[in-house]
């Protein structure tokens, strides 16, 4: 076998397995949309969640096309939607007024379902997508917000039978309570009786003393009218103006008390707390007095309560040497200043003079 028929035999078997994966994948891959007759037709929808370019395109259950293009409506004096172009296998005949509806499954997956139509004729479609028939389109709801509503309602739903079931518990307390009923209607209807027997004995006594009533209610009608003369229009004056005054006098009074209060506090404090008024620094200053004095006469007095005559200050009041040595202590204390009283005279005026006249000082010392 010479190298230009293994050329040949090579050329061909490549020739064969592209014919037979081209084979393969027309059939296995249902038709390509190449090797398809199509026709073409434009849905427009407000929303179009979900839906992207192949999404199947089925009619009760079978897969009739695909979705090959999305854009937005942009067409002059439209409202703002979505256009969506289906492509749809030729030999599929739908009806005039299919609705395309987007449906969606739970697990997300999208698709669009030619509702059956009623019409006659045939549902109008276009050999180019440019030319394509706009028809309106519908979206179904979605599962998963159904299943959200569906959950809430069934918590809505728990809440009233538990709701039922509170009722219900009620319902047997108010059964169980009800043997009471019999024995609350005997005593209410005891109580009854008991209260017309008292308005049958109120009655026999105003007929026993009605002759009574009459003469005590024309007395009474004396004094009202009487009360009335005598509490005449100057009276009346007078008493209103007495009741003003204690009023006033009576406002007076609580202002002063809430002026005071802060005084009463002090008062009433403990001693650890700090006087917020003039008064209660008066009186804790006071107090500190009264304890220093009390101090000094425990410091004073022995303990049989006489006179302590060994301490300091006892000794220097019941001695009378120590007494004398303060004196000439004194004293010469007092012939000291006397004598330094010149010095301090000489140097106030020797002071005088060098204020005046600085320089003096310096004269002195080069007269020298």
């Amino acid at each position: 076998m010479n190298e230009r028929v293994m050329q040949f035999r090579i050329g061909m078997f490549v020739i064969v397995a592209g014919l037979v994966l081209t084979m393969l994948i027309v059939w296995f891959g249902e038709s390509p949309s190449l090797l398809r007759d199509h026709t073409y037709i434009t849905v427009r929808y407000d929303e179009a969640p979900g839906v992207a370019e192949g999404i199947p395109v089925r009619k009760s259950g079978i897969r009739v096309g695909e979705v090959t293009a999305i854009a937005f409506d942009e067409r002059p004096n439209q409202p703002d939607g979505v256009l969506v172009t289906l492509s749809i296998d030729r030999k599929y005949h739908i009806k005039e007024g299919s609705v395309p509806r987007i449906s969606r499954s739970l697990i997300g997956d999208v698709s669009i379902d030619l509702l059956p139509g009623t019409g006659p004729g045939r549902l109008k479609t276009s050999d180019s997508p440019q030319t394509a028939p706009v028809v309106e389109g519908v979206v179904a709801p979605d599962p998963s917000k159904a299943l959200a509503a569906a959950t809430q309602a069934f918590e809505k739903v728990g809440g009233t039978l538990q709701s039922i079931d509170e009722a219900a518990t009620g319902i047997a307390q108010v059964t169980k309570s009800a043997e009471r009923l019999n024995t609350f209607l005997a005593t209410w209807n005891t109580a009854g009786q008991r209260v017309t027997a008292a308005a049958d004995g109120i009655d026999r006594f105003i007929r026993a003393n009605e002759t009574d009533f009459q003469p005590a209610v024309s007395n009474l009608r004396e004094v009202s009218a009487k009360l009335n003369t005598t509490l005449d229009p100057a009276t009346q004056e007078s008493l209103k103006t007495g009741i003003r005054q204690f009023s006033a006098a009576a406002g007076k009074l609580s202002t002063s008390l809430d002026n005071a209060a802060p005084l009463f506090r002090d008062l009433g404090a403990p001693v650890t707390a700090l006087p917020q008024t003039d008064f209660g620094q008066t009186v804790r200053r006071l107090n500190r007095i009264s304890s220093d004095l009390n101090l000094l006469t425990q410091t004073l007095r022995a303990p049989d309560g006489r006179l302590n005559t060994e301490g300091s200050l006892q000794k220097f009041v019941t001695r009378n040497d120590l007494f004398d040595n303060m004196n000439r202590m004194a004293v010469s204390g007092a012939y000291a200043f006397d004598g330094i009283k010149p010095i301090l005279a000489a140097f106030r005026v020797f002071a005088e003079k060098i204020s005046k006249d600085p320089s003096a000082i310096a004269k002195g010392a080069l007269q020298r």
